[in-house]
């Protein structure tokens, strides 16, 4: 086995594809030796999307759904190792995160879907997964948990603060000023603006934020969705599909109005929700921003002439912005394969340090 060698699986909750990251981790520094990325099909997306909502017979077709994930991941997995010369066995192990269909802390459970044992044992590499339920047991949101990736980020750059947006379906800051680390979920991120184009005019996505720009901001309608309890609400906190999602939209009655006047209110949500923590921050300076929002060039234009920050993507941190997640997994699998235990107390107010995610050996 060669040192120090892990790969990081993500699939974020915009319910798009996998990022796969083939890393060499060690204290002093971070390398991305190879990544891929695979869209799900039209089809696998739609099956996942609806795992979300209770439906009948949901727990079997989830089970069934994390098989068919995990096996679209070995052959990626094999490529990434076969393009490097590597074997299964110089791989210490695989960060597996599957896509999330329940995230509900309150009620003390958040579920991944994958199947673990059929990668571990088709790829003959230990696969550490579940990294959010020792958390909510210790009192914890169980999310963000890539904050404390995005300090070792910096501290390999010798930065002592700063603040990462991480802008997938959902949107989460870091705050990192010195030693102290906070993060929370803002909000939405990209999950009403790709719900609404999917809706209207059947596009996956609004490309460059060009169809949010045509349109205007309708203020009662923006002030509607802001009253929602859940942008007042103290930190830690968490959300996902369980609250935000097309039942939550269906409440403002979204028919009588322009559809991409609708988009543009959608994409001010999103920046409000975030803007309203950062006018607090201008004093750590640099704003880091990753995930597929990162690419809605209106959002990031509209974000920038609202705050003093100083705005960059993490490529400033030698780390594409779209696979920070993945290899923020594969840090994490390193830290539970070398029994760190992890103090995630002022992000998601767990009570105690703790080890993060579960062990399967082939």
């Amino acid at each position: 086995m060669q040192k120090n060698l892990f790969i990081g699986v993500m699939s974020g909750t915009s319910s798009d594809g996998l990022d796969i990251v083939l890393c060499k981790i060690t204290p002093q520094n971070f390398i991305i030796l190879n990544s891929i990325s695979k869209k799900y099909s039209s089809r696998v997306k739609q099956d996942i999307l609806k795992l979300n909502q209770s439906s009948f017979n949901d727990l079997e077709s989830s089970k069934a759904m994390g098989y068919q994930i995990s096996k679209i991941c070995i052959p990626l997995i094999s490529q990434l190792l076969d393009q490097k010369q590597l074997k299964s066995t110089d791989i210490q192990a695989i960060g597996f995160h599957g896509p999330t269909i329940r995230h509900q802390p309150n009620k003390n459970f958040s579920i991944q879907i994958g199947n673990e044992f059929t990668l571990a044992e088709k790829t003959n590499i230990p696969v550490v997964h579940d990294f959010r339920n020792m958390d909510i047991a210790n009192g914890g949101q169980g999310a963000p948990l890539i904050p404390l990736f995005h300090k070792y980020l910096l501290n390999l750059k010798g930065i002592k603060k700063g603040i990462f947006l991480n802008l997938g379906g959902f949107a989460n800051l870091t705050i990192i000023d010195h030693q102290s680390v906070t993060g929370f979920d803002t909000g939405p991120g990209n999950i009403f603006l790709d719900l609404w184009i999917k809706k209207c005019l059947n596009k996956n996505f609004d490309q460059k934020g060009v169809w949010a720009k045509s349109g205007k901001i309708i203020p009662s309608l923006l002030q509607k969705m802001l009253n929602d309890p859940y942008f007042r609400k103290k930190t830690p906190k968490s959300t996902g599909r369980d609250y935000f999602n097309e039942q939550w939209l269906q409440k403002f009655n979204l028919k009588k109005f322009n559809e991409n006047d609708v988009q543009r209110t959608l994409l001010e949500l999103t920046l409000c929700s975030i803007q309203s923590h950062l006018k607090k921050l201008i004093h750590l300076e640099n704003l880091f921003i990753c995930g597929g929002g990162t690419f809605n060039t209106f959002l990031i234009e509209e974000l920038a002439q609202h705050t003093q920050l100083k705005i960059k993507t993490t490529e400033n941190l030698s780390i594409n912005p779209q696979l920070v997640e993945a290899c923020g997994f594969a840090w994490l699998a390193q830290q539970r394969v070398s029994l760190k235990r992890l103090n995630y107390q002022k992000i998601t107010g767990s009570r105690k340090n703790h080890l993060l995610g579960v062990i399967v050996h082939p």
